[in-house]
């Protein structure tokens, strides 16, 4: 499959036009005071498939550049399929790998910095159990282990010891579960808990796998520190954010109200101290700081101040910690004018800064990260023509962050 680039930032007007600016600044002896935007981009990958569809997962920053995980249509399933794409340092599109014999991959992708591998997990499409891959900077494979027992995965994060955390469903005992794997697929440990008597979820599992774009559910799992985890998922006829030691009872549950209320995005900032993007039905809110039971039982309704109305109903989020001298919470999701937003926190709550990407084109959010050079990589889709849903990659240089805060 051939793959050409749209490339707004290089185009030729703008290129004269910067390079004249740049001009008036060396004259001026000014350049140290503005900042300089050479390191950012802002890429569109274009596919001769035009129906084709995304689902954006991941990206991660390797020696050479990056690597883009994303779900596909295939026409052999209605999961979707896995698909990586390999970007130069630049930005600019080399090429594609498919994995025929996967669906739903699941992020977040870890790259191991000791083989250079990059890890994430997704799901056979017969056994339905979950699958560990690991893929080096071309895209070849290393390894595949089917981690059996393990169904339907739903979400996954990188553990300070170097394994990773899994969030999976059960539908035979209809109980959400959370292990610990090691690189090879090991199982190392976890524990499950359940939905709730007679309340089966899968349904809506299901159509969160086949229709994430119109309703997606808040999966997400992490670490609060070496042996506590947490999960947000359902549990006890509601989705919840679970604390868990791997014990057979949680040691803290945040309850959501059934899955019309809940938290999409938290991090941990310290002891029981959380950055917290969260919904009440179709209103959203943030909070910089926010205390969580995670020993004991709360609501997450008592956490709402009031809906935040430019955000859009159901918006995917994400948070994470920035640092530039300064340490800065991002909150990033989406507007109801179909932008991407970014909303700088810094240490004491108050909103430092903000950054909308979008204006023409409608853009969607799928993941943010932080870059090696303290950048920021921002992925998710754009409609080209309106109708065209393809992959977008946008880098913010540190520099250009500076200029929004």
């Amino acid at each position: 499959m051939s793959i050409t680039k749209i490339e707004y930032q290089t185009s030729r007007f703008f290129g004269l036009i910067l390079a004249i600016t740049m001009l008036v600044f060396l004259m001026a002896g000014c350049a140290d005071d503005e900042p300089s935007l050479s390191a950012s981009f802002l890429k569109i990958y274009d596919d001769s498939n035009l129906d084709v569809n995304y689902k954006p997962i991941d990206v991660v920053e390797t020696v050479d550049g990056f690597i883009i995980l994303t779900g596909t249509e295939l026409s052999k399933s209605d999961f979707m399929g896995v698909r990586l794409l390999k970007i130069d340092e630049v930005g600019n599109y080399e090429y594609e790998r498919d994995l025929d014999d996967y669906v739903v991959p699941v992020g977040k992708m870890y790259l191991n910095e000791s083989d250079s591998n990059s890890y994430f997990f997704a799901m056979n499409p017969t056994s339905l159990e979950a699958v560990l891959i690991g893929v080096n900077p071309q895209l070849e494979v290393q390894t595949e282990a089917l981690i059996g027992g393990l169904n339907y995965p739903l979400s996954s994060a990188v553990l300070s010891n170097g394994n990773l955390l899994l969030q999976s469903y059960d539908p035979l005992t209809q109980e959400t579960e959370i292990s610990e794997i090691s690189l090879d697929g090991s199982y190392v440990g976890g524990n499950s808990y359940p939905i709730g008597p007679g309340d089966d979820v899968e349904e809506e599992i299901i159509n969160h796998y086949l229709n994430a774009t119109e309703r997606p559910l808040p999966f997400f799992c992490g670490e609060v520190a070496a042996g506590s985890y947490y999960f947000n998922g359902f549990y006890n006829y509601s989705f919840s954010l679970v604390f868990t030691d791997f014990g057979d009872s949680p040691s803290g549950v945040v309850q959501g109200q059934a899955s019309n209320a809940g938290l999409r995005a938290v991090m941990p900032l310290s002891g029981s101290d959380f950055a917290v993007a969260g919904f009440q039905f179709d209103a959203n809110f943030q909070l910089a700081s926010a205390s969580l039971s995670t020993g004991g039982i709360s609501s997450s309704v008592d956490l709402f101040p009031g809906n935040m109305a430019e955000i859009k109903p159901y918006t995917p989020a994400q948070i994470i910690s920035y640092n530039d001298g300064e340490t800065y919470s991002i909150f990033t999701c989406e507007t109801k004018g179909r932008q991407i937003l970014l909303n700088f926190y810094n240490s004491s709550g108050e909103i430092s800064g903000m950054h909308r990407i979008g204006y023409i084109n409608p853009f969607t959010f799928a993941c943010i990260r932080q870059g090696m050079d303290n950048s920021l990589l921002i992925l998710g889709t754009t409609y080209v023509a309106g109708r065209f849903e393809r992959i977008t990659l946008n880098k913010m240089a540190s520099s250009e962050i500076a200029g929004n805060l």
